[in-house]
């Protein structure tokens, strides 16, 4: 690992901030908490961001979270924390998008460490306090999950937002979380929102709900060119008026694009916090086997537990992620293939395919899906729409 060490001796050497943005899930939450910031007209030169590292193993085949240790190139800075910039990089074959977003929208992202528990967390937020000044934290996650009590049967990836809610527990400021794409990673049903909605206040300090403007949407709409983030992207997609029902994840989930999908409600620490068993349960913990104990002690499965079958399966089919050059034969295949799935998808009541979706169906790996993704731009531009396919 490359690192480049800062001190903490100096604080005058890192720009003083308004807030800390934290992107509760990683990955796509990234990007989503770009849209969020703007969309609460935070000022770029106010906001610092942190995120997990977290992609799905079809990119980085080590089940669950990455640390610094896991980088080839990142900044070290103080004792607990890391900056990930244009030129941070996990050591081959891993990927992790984070970088490349750093550079496209000139930002630089802490990594929340949470390999090591809640408790490191909270030893990073106080650091990069110290650091910035900052005067309040945003915990930005999309979907909604970050809400759960942790006892929904349909709740599926608990760990990320419940570890990063309990890395904020006696945070030096206020701290608030943003929620939008609601509903939109189909871990919540429409009973499940309800109850939310019933149950937790919406912070005074921002207000009512207010939607992602088109204008905000179609300045990250071109990342969804080469972020597989579904949610962040279903978010998106609503927000430049695509509406219907959508097919996503491995599963094939189904998921409605509304008017409420690409809105922005904030709500306080305190009440979300007091909801969340998961992150309460979380609060002293030092180490994902922890994390990992508490999730299934409420009959859940553990998101790392389903990485390792993933991993599994994909080792026994041998997947590479060397480049593959697909065949002419072997694209008009695939072509054929996902016109008929389409078809049957559309026939079904279904709007939208996710990319991800397109993979599982089509059976395609990292590199194959790169490759058919060009093709499809090419004889498709009209369906391929990304994050979505139009069926």
């Amino acid at each position: 690992m490359s690192t480049s060490a800062h001190a903490l001796k100096d604080p005058s050497a890192y720009a003083p901030k308004k807030t800390l943005v934290v992107a509760g899930g990683g990955g796509g939450d990234a990007l989503a908490a770009l849209m969020v910031a703007r969309t609460l007209n935070l000022k770029p030169e106010d906001v610092v961001y942190a995120t997990i590292v977290w992609e799905r193993t079809i990119y980085d085949p080590q089940p669950g979270p990455r640390g610094p240790e896991d980088f080839e190139t990142i900044n070290e800075v103080g004792r607990y924390n890391h900056a990930i910039g244009p030129q941070s990089a996990l050591a081959e074959p891993a990927v992790t998008f984070i970088p490349r977003l750093a550079d496209a929208f000139d930002v630089t992202y802490y990594l929340m460490n949470i390999r090591r528990g809640a408790v490191h967390v909270q030893q990073q937020v106080k650091e990069l306090h110290a650091l910035h000044g900052f005067e309040d934290i945003l915990v930005v996650d999309v979907g909604g999950d970050i809400l759960a009590r942790g006892d929904e049967e349909t709740l599926r990836s608990p760990t990320a937002d419940g570890l990063t809610l309990a890395g904020m527990h006696d945070a030096p400021v206020d701290v608030r979380v943003a929620v939008t794409g609601f509903g939109l990673d189909g871990e919540l049903t429409d009973e499940h929102m309800r109850e939310i909605h019933d149950e937790l206040p919406l912070d005074p300090a921002y207000g009512e709900p207010c939607p992602i403007t088109s204008e905000t949407a179609s300045a990250f709409m071109d990342a969804f060119q080469w972020l597989p983030s579904e949610v962040s992207g279903m978010t998106c997609a609503s927000a430049l008026g695509y509406s219907g029902t959508a097919e996503i994840r491995s599963s094939g989930l189904r998921i409605r694009l509304n008017e409420d999908s690409h809105t922005v409600r904030v709500y306080p620490y305190e009440p979300v916090w007091n909801r969340n068993r998961v992150a309460q349960d979380c609060r002293d913990t030092t180490s994902l086997d922890e994390v990992e104990a508490i999730v299934r002690s409420f009959g859940l499965t553990s998101e790392m537990d389903y990485e390792r079958r993933s991993a599994e399966k994909l080792e026994a089919r041998g997947d590479s992620v060397a480049p593959t050059v697909l065949s002419e034969d072997v694209l008009q295949t695939l072509d054929s293939e996902l016109m008929q799935y389409s078809d049957d998808a559309k026939r079904d009541g279904v709007d939208y395919l996710s990319i991800r979706r397109i993979a599982k169906v089509l059976g395609l790996n990292r590199s194959e899906l790169n490759g058919f993704k060009k093709y499809l731009a090419d004889t498709h531009p009209d369906r391929l729409r990304p994050p979505v396919w139009v069926c």
